[in-house]
């Protein structure tokens, strides 16, 4: 049953990771390629979870699954970079300063220094199975939700809020609230739940992408957006 299901979430990943590449081929833009790169991370994790059962309780599956952590650790906080990227290509003013920029970018590498700790160098593996899954989970590191998950989570429901209100655009805030819920109940034996999150998250950051990082809709969408903004220096 659940090998049908990550059958369907790898093919999900694999056809918007094409979406992305897509995006990235045309534009050229580096923030299309950290979500490409966190997309391409998403397939190999789900599948992963898929081949779990073939491969087999032993190191080879072991290794594998430590694979699984370490590109989550790399590049789920690339997610905050990336929306920021989407802000400022939409034309949201204080996104546009050097000194934002180089705050998330920091923020972003905190959150990557803390994920590799959890799971890299506190990394310890236990299998589980579950249904007709087979997969090793970490059971080291801090306790309780995954901090730089959970607060990359945050900052991209915050970007899409910011962006709902400046221009209208709903699904990047209601991509991440949903991924939000999905993480909070996906645990244990509903882990899956997780990762049906994580495709409805990369599908709105893909459209996202499209509507705000394509050249001409992202010229477009700043003039829109700041025509709605009353004048204000350059020190706000």
């Amino acid at each position: 049953m659940l090998t049908l299901l990550y059958v369907l979430f790898v093919s999900a990943f694999a056809y918007v990771s094409w979406q992305a590449f897509r995006i990235y081929h045309v534009e050229r833009s580096s923030y299309a390629l950290l979500l490409l790169f966190v997309l391409v991370g998403l397939i190999y994790d789900t599948l992963t979870i898929l081949i779990g059962r073939f491969v087999g309780e032993g190191e080879a599956l072991k290794s594998l699954n430590g694979g699984r952590y370490l590109v989550h650790a790399l590049v789920t906080p690339a997610l905050i970079i990336f929306a920021f990227g989407v802000l400022r290509n939409a034309g949201i003013t204080w996104a546009q300063t050097r000194t934002s920029h180089t705050i998330v970018c920091v923020f972003a590498t905190l959150l990557i220094a803390i994920g590799v700790y959890e799971d890299v160098f506190a990394l310890d593996l236990h299998v589980r199975e579950v249904a007709d899954t087979v997969r090793y989970v970490n059971e080291g590191g801090m306790k309780g939700p995954p901090i730089p998950a959970m607060l990359s989570i945050v900052f991209l429901i915050g970007a899409g809020l910011v962006l709902w209100r400046r221009t209208s655009w709903r699904l990047l805030a209601a991509g991440s609230l949903f991924m939000l819920i999905a993480a909070g109940v996906g645990t244990g034996d509903r882990f899956y739940l997780g990762n049906l999150g994580e495709i409805v998250l990369s599908a709105v950051s893909v459209l996202t992408a499209r509507r705000f990082l394509s050249g001409q809709q992202g010229i477009h969408s700043q003039e829109t957006t700041r025509s709605k903004l009353v004048p204000i220096d350059d020190h706000s």
